[in-house]
């Protein structure tokens, strides 16, 4: 989005580049700028303070350490809990159907039930995938010569690990099962060398998904970067 001085303003700034050209001075080069602004966006749901919300179990990928479900739910409890002004309700996690993603949206007769079981007013499932794959091989990359300092570009082994996730959330009406919200994220890293544990990169990338999560439950300031013409 681009936004533009007044007609008045930039007359004035062609009148004073034709001043200083006259003079024989410097003209300074009127351009665009690229400037950060905060910009509020509403959340995706109209959610009421105080709505007590039940977080299921979510199905996740097996990992042959992590169950990648438990803590997908404990994270999303967390930060649910603490950064939003929803009631979590403290109870365990209840199993949802082993039913692929349509169909759990659709499944309203089982969402109105556990809600009316677990007196909840919003009810959240997601169903999550989180890959781990060598992405060890030959790759080009720049090295500096030892005695001559020049930089110059071979091909080498080099050791990587690529982390992946994926989330599929659905957020559930209580009194009605309806399908409130369905939204997918992902996001993935690449590391080189010796790497953390899978745990670690894992609360990685859930970070990096927190953002999207409160934004469906509360308004969220962006940084989005904007061009402005500068005379």
């Amino acid at each position: 989005m681009r936004t533009r001085v007044s007609a008045a303003g930039l007359w004035r700034s062609v009148c004073a580049l034709l001043l200083l050209a006259g003079m024989g001075l410097p003209a300074v080069q009127a351009k665009w700028h690229e400037v950060s602004v905060k910009v509020k966006v509403p959340p995706a749901l109209d959610i009421q303070p105080d709505e007590k919300i039940l977080v299921t179990m979510a199905r996740g990928t097996e990992h042959w350490r992590l169950n990648v479900g438990s803590e997908f739910s404990r994270w999303l409890r967390r930060e649910l809990g603490r950064d939003t002004s929803l009631k979590v309700l403290d109870v365990d996690p209840p199993p949802i159907p082993e039913q692929r993603v349509e169909a759990l949206a659709n499944n309203d007769v089982f969402w109105r039930r556990m809600a009316t079981d677990y007196k909840a007013d919003i009810i959240v499932a997601s169903l999550v995938e989180f890959d781990v794959e060598d992405r060890s091989g030959y790759y080009e990359a720049d090295t500096v010569h030892p005695v001559t300092g020049q930089t110059y570009r071979s091909t080498q082994f080099m050791e990587r690990t690529g982390f992946k996730i994926r989330v599929h959330i659905l957020f559930f009406q209580g009194d009605n099962g309806a399908l409130l919200h369905h939204d997918t994220w992902s996001d993935e890293r690449i590391l080189e060398g010796q790497y953390a544990e899978d745990l670690h990169v894992l609360f990685e990338l859930l970070d990096s998904l927190k953002p999207k999560l409160l934004g469906i439950v509360q308004p969220v300031w962006l940084v989005e970067p904007r061009n402005i013409w500068i005379d």
